[in-house]
């Protein structure tokens, strides 16, 4: 039997991997890491990512060699790499995890080509989900598509979509070519990521996870002092797979000795995996939409927003946060995208582009969703969805406490009402150097109005005569 090339991208494990389920039993696997230069630059274009990928990758490597194999890496383009490894190897099928972003779709349909020019099979699996997409074709209303997350929850939640373990037998061939070093930060102008990375490190934080902090993930994701799950890290490099998280959850769910509210911090999260699938496959639509032209691509403003000095406490937090350590709490970066859309009038891509600057995440799609649905652009919503940055910060971090973390110039605020009470009535408080942070800079009131002024003649400009409105 030939054995098959087995592309590695994103999905750096060797544990429940449905694309060894769609091999022919016994098939031999070369495992593959091609880097060619698209490849490399992407990867140099954020030195934490390319950190963590390096390290996820020698953890990939280690686990092939306790099985007897090891990664084969090439730096060369895609094409001739293909050829020149299966006509070493004799390999007929080419398989690699499937990609939801547009730059990624296209990746994807070059690497069909590439294999069916050379005579080889195609095959490409759905592996970052935790539910195949292909179970679901249509939304409540009949539309192509995903429209309502709502609608795909009650059947990403069916019974009959429950996530069985893929339990197919890896048949690691041995390295018998010879193989390039594997990547390195210093290749990337990265320095070497500070932990431990790999699939036992993540699937020990998902046992963590959901051993000790699951049942109050409800309370978690909407206050920014506390953490949460801390799996978006491992889940976009495919160190964890959709499937075994919720499956993992989803057995939490069978003590009988579970609070109410414990089993609502449970639900909660599932909802959040399965909005994680939604917007993975918003994130392949590169439509664009009319409302965008509503957004412009520049401001003067958007510095202030990049510095972390908007004079909005949550924000600023936020930013600073994504800065420091590659990563920001999910409720504040809702607060801040919704800033950067609304109360600056910006592009989405605007907001994302600055982010990928720094986030260690790397999920494209995922990206591209939420900063979609952010922006209100039809991805579950049909208006925009404004939100308050102060009052957020009145009900999320009432104590002030992830402000005082990362704004060192509100160290020594006593709570968040106090800094309200500041800015809207100009108070003085001397008695700490609260005058180092800066005013608001612009009326959030006042933005949202003329954004909701602009939108509303937008629609009656572009709704059809004797069309009816959404009643969502």
């Amino acid at each position: 039997m030939n054995p098959t090339l087995l592309c590695f991208d994103r999905d750096l494990r060797l544990t429940d991997r449905a694309i060894f389920a769609a091999l022919e039993p016994g098939t031999q696997i070369v495992p593959l890491l091609v880097l060619d230069r698209r490849r490399i630059e992407r990867i140099a274009r954020n030195p934490r990512r390319a950190a963590y990928f390096c390290a996820a990758v020698e953890a990939l490597d280690a686990e092939l060699r306790l099985r007897g194999s090891r990664l084969l890496v090439r730096r060369a383009p895609l094409d001739t790499t293909i050829r020149s490894v299966a006509r070493a190897t004799g390999a007929r099928v080419v398989a690699w995890s499937k990609r939801y972003d547009p730059a990624g779709a296209r990746e994807d349909l070059r690497l069909q080509a590439i294999a069916e020019e050379h005579g080889m099979r195609a095959l490409a699996v759905h592996e970052a989900v935790a539910v195949d997409p292909e179970r679901f074709a249509i939304d409540d209303e009949g539309d192509a598509g995903f429209r309502s997350f709502n609608a795909f929850y009650r059947r990403w939640r069916a019974p009959e979509s429950v996530r069985s373990p893929v339990d197919a037998a890896a048949h690691l061939s041995p390295s018998v070519l010879p193989s390039e070093p594997l990547p390195h930060p210093e290749e990337f102008a990265a320095s070497c990521f500070p932990g431990t990375v790999g699939e036992r490190v993540a699937r020990a934080e998902l046992e963590r996870f959901v051993n000790d902090r699951l049942v109050e993930y409800a309370r978690a994701v909407r206050t920014p002092a506390l953490p949460t799950s801390g799996l978006g890290l491992p889940l976009s490099y495919g160190l964890l797979s959709g499937r075994d998280v919720v499956r993992n959850v989803c057995k939490r769910l069978e003590d009988p000795f579970l609070l109410a509210e414990e089993r609502a911090g449970i639900e909660r999260f599932l909802r959040a995996m399965a909005r994680r699938d939604f917007l993975l496959f918003a994130g392949c639509d590169e439509a664009p939409q009319p409302e965008e032209r509503l957004f412009t691509r520049a401001s003067a403003e958007f510095a202030a927003l990049a510095e972390a000095r908007t004079g909005f406490p949550l924000v600023d937090a936020g930013m600073r946060e994504l800065v420091a350590t590659g990563t920001m709490h999910p409720a504040v970066r809702s607060v801040v995208a919704s800033f950067c859309c609304f109360d600056l009038g910006l592009d989405w891509r605007v907001g994302m582009e600055e982010w990928e600057r720094y986030l260690t995440e790397d999920e494209p799609a995922l990206a591209i969703g939420n900063w979609r649905w952010s922006a209100g652009l039809r991805v579950d919503m049909h208006f925009p969805r404004i939100i308050d940055p102060q009052r957020q910060f009145l009900r999320g971090d009432p104590q002030a406490r992830y402000v005082r973390r990362w704004i060192p110039e509100l160290a020594l605020l006593s709570d968040a009402r106090q800094l309200h009470a500041w800015q809207d009535r100009q108070l003085a408080l001397d008695f700490f150097e609260i005058e180092r942070y800066p005013r608001p800079m612009l009326d959030h009131r006042a933005r949202a109005v003329a954004f909701l002024e602009r939108y509303s003649l937008w629609r009656a400009a572009t709704q059809p005569v004797g069309a009816l409105r959404s009643s969502r």
